[in-house]
């Protein structure tokens, strides 16, 4: 009996551990994705000033013991992943499914990698990860997300016949939105591991520096 229980917690530990690799891989890989068809692909958004970007990414790469310091890597982290992902927003893959013609934007594909991640991390019982500041951000992205939302809802009956502010009565720019409030909860936690966040900074890193060496 105890010869069986020690065999099931060994295959749980083995589980547990191969669900870890997935965890923090999954989202790594979809960068690394991400930044491979932003440099091999047509940028429909240029990037105009990747040096700065370049300098966020380095500052990503410092290990920093402030909490203050800390939240403001993670959040430079996000955008400068959200830069990339961008790239791709507007860019579509085709494939025909029970002869249905579908298109798929690159950006989904992103995503949904970041996210298995995240689901694959909440079914870890041995993840204990916890972020103070979690609730409040989450709280802030909300309501800026609300904002913007019923602020586009009220230009579009206002101004029917006009653009209005940029947003060209267009649902891709609420869709981005989406796509980026998704991103900041299926990655947030995963920022706040030292080597997550460094290995996510070299990754942008060299995509920045690609980026300069393309641009000149």
């Amino acid at each position: 009996m105890t010869e069986q229980v020690m065999t099931s917690g060994r295959k749980l530990l083995r589980i547990e551990s191969v669900i870890k690799v997935f965890e923090f891989s999954l989202p790594l890989t979809a960068v690394i994705l991400a930044c491979c068809v932003g440099i091999y692909t047509q940028r429909p958004i240029p990037i105009a000033k990747p040096v700065i970007l370049l300098l966020g990414s380095l500052f990503t790469l410092v290990s920093l013991k402030s909490e203050t310091s800390t939240t403001l890597q993670k959040i430079i982290g996000i955008y400068l992943s959200s830069v990339v992902i961008n790239q791709l927003s507007s860019q579509y893959f085709s494939f025909s499914f029970l002869r249905i013609d579908l298109s798929v934007s690159y950006g989904v594909v992103i995503l949904l990698l970041c996210a298995i991640g995240y689901i694959l991390g909440r079914l870890n019982s041995t993840n204990k990860l916890q972020s103070v500041e979690w609730p409040n951000i989450t709280y802030d992205w909300v309501f800026a997300l609300t904002i913007i939302v019923v602020h586009m809802l009220l230009l579009s009956l206002i101004l029917s016949r006009f653009y209005g502010y940029g947003y060209e009565r267009n649902l891709s720019v609420l869709g981005n939105l989406c796509l980026y409030f998704l991103l900041f909860i299926v990655l947030w936690e995963k920022f706040s591991l030292l080597r997550f966040r460094q290995i996510i900074g070299l990754i942008l890193t060299l995509f920045n520096l690609a980026m300069i060496i393309v641009n000149r």
